[in-house]
Formats: C-alpha cells, structure tokens, sequence
C-alpha cells in the first residue's frame, strides 16, 4: 500500500515531538545532577512563601556556581519556624556537614525570638552563610572589613530619645549656652542716687 503526503507528515511530527520531549528530559536530569538543593519551606503561609521564594532565588543563583567550582555541594535548603543552638539560644541559620563529605544542609529560621523575619532578611542570612562556605572551601583570608553606616532614626529607643538629623545625615548636637553679654546673666543695676531724672532737688 503505497504512503501518502499525509502519512509522511504524521510521522514528522510524531518525530519532532519525540526529540524535543527527549532534549526536555536530559535537561530537567541534567540540571538535578548540577547541584541545585532542594528547597524545602516546612513553615509560613502560601504568600509567604512566595515571598521568599522570590527573595532567595537571585542568592542561590549567584553563590551555588562559586561553591559547585569550589567543589562544595548544598544538598538542601530548609525553611524552619525557629532554629536553637546548643544552649538555646536563636539561630538565625545553621550549617551542617554529612561526616567526610564536601556536602552541607542550610537550615533558616523564619521566625527569631518570636519576631517573624522579613524574605529579604532570609535572603540575607542564605547569603551570609553561602560566603561562608565559599571562603571556607576556597582558603580565603579577609584582609579589610569596612564598618556600615548605621543611620540614625528619630524613635524612642532605650529609654532615650534620639537626635533629630540634620541636612548632612549627622544628627544635631545641642546647642552650647551663650558666653557673650547679649545672651548672658541680667545684672539688675541699683537705683540710682540722683533719682529718676538725675535731679537732686527732690
């Protein structure tokens, strides 16, 4: 039975579909052995989540290349309501190591002391630890650490107001009391022996 155009057409399409659906699964394998953790969020709602989905992707993306070329791997993340240390105290993140491997679980805290944590601020501690390991595989030694500006704010903290700032972002000092007569002590003077108008008639 002789084929037809339709046939031949049927069967390129069959073809076409089969090898992209084969480069499409050599990709999602390829990209599972590439290291990627496993995001794993055990706490917060739906749009929390999402949040800090959002929030630690761009961190992940940037630091998982330098740890994998360092020959570290991260084999998961977790989200946890809280983290405590050995004596109780609250972890913002922690760090372990499987025995004898070059492979580490990050465990954050959405939560500390009761206070639930910003994404960013989750994003952050990611990245703090994830320069860690990487100074830590690859043998760096910091030679310079520069102090961040803390800016001041006008709330009530500690029991003592805090100075308003002025227009160059220092707060104001108090002014100093004047030492010049204009501003000075008023010295009342003694009425004078002459009277009112000088006069000593009266």
């Amino acid at each position: 039975m002789p084929s037809t155009s339709g046939d031949i057409l049927a069967l390129a399409i069959v073809a076409m579909f089969t090898a992209a659906l084969g480069v499409a699964l050599s990709y999602l394998v390829s990209s599972r052995r590439s290291g990627i953790p496993r995001l794993r969020l055990l706490t917060g709602t739906r749009s929390q989540q999402a949040a800090i989905l959002v929030a630690v992707r761009p961190v992940v993306r940037e630091f998982l290349p330098g740890l994998e070329a360092a020959g570290l791997e991260v084999s998961s993340i977790a989200l946890l309501p809280t983290l405590a240390g050995s004596a109780g105290e609250p972890l913002q993140a922690q760090v372990e190591q499987a025995d004898g491997t070059r492979s580490f679980i990050i465990r954050l805290a959405s939560s500390v002391g009761g206070t639930l944590r910003r994404p960013e601020d989750v994003a952050g501690a990611l990245a703090e630890e994830l320069l860690e390991l990487y100074r830590f595989a690859a043998g760096v030694t910091i030679v310079r650490q520069t102090p961040a500006v803390v800016p001041v704010t006008n709330s009530t903290q500690n029991g003592s107001v805090n100075r308003p700032l002025g227009r160059n972002g220092l707060a104001t000092l108090p002014r100093i009391a004047a030492q010049n007569e204009a501003e000075g002590t008023v010295i009342p003077f003694k009425p004078s022996p002459l009277g009112r108008n000088g006069d000593l008639s009266s």
